[in-house]
């Protein structure tokens, strides 16, 4: 019988979650080689990686045979990930260590429920992930997609990471004259990262200077969670293709591809 859903599979978000991410960590990485216009489309697109890559996380806690070999194969990838993702961003966790620590809250939810243990283990995931990359915003956001039914859950934590991350750009591109938020001319440097990078600011859109960092965080959080809720709210629950271990893969190697190109045209 024909199969007549018209939504997608948990493998082309998967495609989608990948493909933003690279988008998203070529444009800070060369944010100083490349075209501003290439930046800001690049930058754009990479904000549909967590908000996708969080609603797969509470999907695979979900339908998962055995939490605890997949809490101990993300916390693997996660510890090799983390020294491509050193050598470009310094030591700061990378994101899936963020999604493990999600991983641990969804667990504890289902354990303690509602009690002050739980809100307990909640405040610690949200303080102990402030340095890491999307951080607290992002267990937050992984938390709503798991216990507020339905699309309330998914609208509820992209609009509250829209309103943390997108919307104080936007209210600093509102509130500049117009003369200047239309003025790209000599992407003019940050005084901080002139010359040689400070530390945890090497390989970020900082690069290009504050006005395109402005507009490329603004853009992140309109079109890229945009594009985010748009695939979300078309997954029909299917998994497709697995590539279990490609997807897991990709996320160190890639970083390090980028680390080695990096390397050799500075």
């Amino acid at each position: 019988m024909e199969n007549t859903r018209a939504g997608i599979s948990s493998f082309w978000l998967k495609v989608a979650a990948i493909v933003a991410m690279t988008c998203n960590h070529v444009a800070n990485a060369f944010a100083g080689m490349l075209p501003l216009s290439a930046v800001l489309a690049l930058y754009s697109l990479g904000g549909v990686t967590f908000p996708v890559m969080a609603f797969l996380l509470t999907e695979g806690y979900v339908h998962t045979s055995n939490l605890r070999r997949y809490a101990l194969r993300l916390a693997a990838f996660a510890l090799v990930a983390q020294v491509p993702y050193s050598l470009l961003w310094g030591a700061v966790p990378n994101v899936l260590f963020t999604l493990l620590l999600s991983l641990g809250v969804l667990w504890a939810r289902d354990r303690l429920g509602t009690r002050p243990a739980f809100v307990a283990v909640m405040l610690a995931a949200v303080v102990v992930t402030l340095p890491f990359d999307w951080g607290s915003v992002g267990v937050v956001m992984v938390f709503l997609f798991r216990t507020v039914p339905g699309r309330r859950g998914i609208l509820g934590g992209i609009l509250l990471a829209f309103a943390l991350l997108g919307l104080p750009a936007i209210a600093d591109l509102a509130s500049a004259p117009p003369g200047v938020i239309t003025s790209f001319s000599g992407y003019p440097p940050d005084p901080l990262i002139a010359g040689s990078m400070a530390p945890g600011l090497a390989n970020t859109i900082l690069q290009a200077g504050p006005l395109a960092t402005t507009w490329g965080d603004a853009l992140y959080a309109a079109v890229g969670f945009t594009i985010a809720t748009v695939l979300i709210l078309a997954y029909d629950g299917r998994r497709g293709r697995s590539l279990k271990w490609f997807f897991y893969a990709y996320y160190p190697a890639h970083l390090l591809v980028i680390w080695a190109i990096k390397a050799l045209v500075s």
